[in-house]
């Protein structure tokens, strides 16, 4: 990971007039996003004029640097926009709220970089983490990302241990969407070109990778040749994250309740490897530090016999989905199809073109269903126009809800489609 780019503290006066007229000092609150891939670093300042009621309040953003070109490039599309600051003629571009938002969303939902979040503390002038996010983990950027708009595509993240069984090599791997709250956990035998791990990796669709640290080198550099080939984002971890010593009271916090008294009943228990990959999601993720994630996370098995096999390149061939940056809905068989009202049903499609089934009575059994929609054209726009129309995201609203962050217009979409 390349290391992150230095901002300078830079100190703002108040105009003259607003000095000699109350004969007060500006005091400036900071604020720094440091973005880490590509050695991208964006900053955030958050100016708060501290003065006598009615108070000055002013929220702006600023980018420095090498990013104040990127910022003016990708976002403004001129570099008219940027400012020389200081002797050194340091770059810098002021990003509105709304403009701010907008590039949040595509650094962290298209071209996949990580975000930390900083606030200088005014009397020790010492930075703190107050956020971050990943392609994989948006907990913390959840309101500033879907706050005003569905959740269309899943956001997961996998961990991958590899480990040797009776002279064979053993994946396990593990998935987790934080949002949705659902674990997944999966253990096979797998060859040198790992055809399987690929094949599942297009299956889940995860944003990021979770991979112990230190093992660039031998099988894990072929790992990391499928996760580049899948677009996957890879982070490293401690090894000793990858561990189970605790794994059985974590779950036992974290799970629904089930018939089973204890996790350590649990079927998936038995796939020894694919639960240090859980643990060190459960750390990654810190699932443990947010009590509304008790009780509340569900765990199954994944499996690669009941679905077809499909690799990255299969998957680009047959054009199944978006490509990265693509804008035409009609250039995939994903914006071909995709005639959902719902987020829920735009990801339950997408997760179906990933996942083509193998078993002829659940083929049969859905196209029953497509053909009544087809046959019934009054209960199908019934269902479109009046129904599913004023369908929210259930599974985003009532994490808000449980966290008490729910606003007034959140709890009016939940009444709406309840009374129907």
């Amino acid at each position: 990971m390349p290391a992150l780019i230095q901002i300078a503290t830079i100190r703002y006066c108040t105009p003259w007039f607003l000095t000699k007229t109350i004969c007060i000092c500006c005091s400036l609150l900071y604020c720094v996003i440091l973005l880490c891939k590509l050695s991208l670093t964006l900053s955030l300042s958050l100016s708060v004029l501290l003065l006598p009621s009615p108070c000055l309040v002013q929220d702006y953003y600023t980018v420095h640097g090498p990013d104040a070109l990127f910022a003016a490039k990708n976002v403004f599309h001129t570099m008219g926009v940027v400012k020389y600051w200081g002797s050194q003629k340091l770059p810098s571009v002021s990003l509105s709220k709304m403009n701010f938002e907008s590039m949040v969303r595509d650094l962290l939902l298209v071209r996949q970089y990580r975000m930390e979040l900083y606030r200088c503390q005014p009397k020790s002038q010492t930075w703190v983490i107050i956020g971050k996010a990943s392609p994989g983990n948006l907990q913390q950027f959840e309101d500033l990302l879907f706050g005003n708009n569905d959740m269309a595509s899943a956001a997961g993240v996998v961990a991958i241990k590899i480990a040797q069984s009776d002279g064979s090599r053993v994946v396990g791997i593990a998935y987790a969407d934080a949002t949705l709250r659902q674990l997944g956990v999966c253990e096979f035998a797998d060859n040198d070109q790992f055809s399987n791990l690929e094949s599942l990796l297009v299956q889940v669709g995860p944003k990021e990778c979770v991979l112990p640290a230190g093992d660039a080198s031998g099988e894990y550099a072929a790992v990391r040749q499928v996760l580049n080939r899948s677009r996957i984002l890879v982070t490293d971890r401690k090894r000793n994250e990858f561990n189970t010593k605790d794994i059985v009271q974590d779950l036992n916090r974290l799970l629904k309740s089930t018939s089973s008294s204890s996790a350590a009943s649990l079927p998936e228990m038995d796939l020894q490897h694919a639960m240090t990959s859980v643990a060190a999601l459960i750390k990654y993720l810190e699932l443990l530090t947010d009590e509304s994630n008790f009780g509340q996370v569900t765990l199954k098995a994944l499996s690669l016999e009941q679905y077809v096999k499909l690799d990255s390149a299969a998957v680009r061939a047959l054009s199944l989905l978006p490509s990265e940056g693509e804008r035409g809905a009609g250039c995939s068989l994903l914006g071909l199809l995709n005639k959902c009202r719902t987020a829920q049903g735009q990801r339950l499609l997408a997760q179906w073109l990933k996942q083509p089934l193998v078993d002829q009575n659940k083929i049969e059994e859905r196209l029953n269903l497509v053909e009544t929609l087809m046959h019934n054209a009054e209960l199908r726009q019934s269902l479109q126009e009046e129904h599913l129309k004023k369908i929210p995201d259930f599974c985003r609203l009532a994490k808000r809800i449980q966290r008490q962050k729910a606003s007034l217009q959140d709890l009016v979409r939940v009444y709406q489609a309840v009374r129907r």
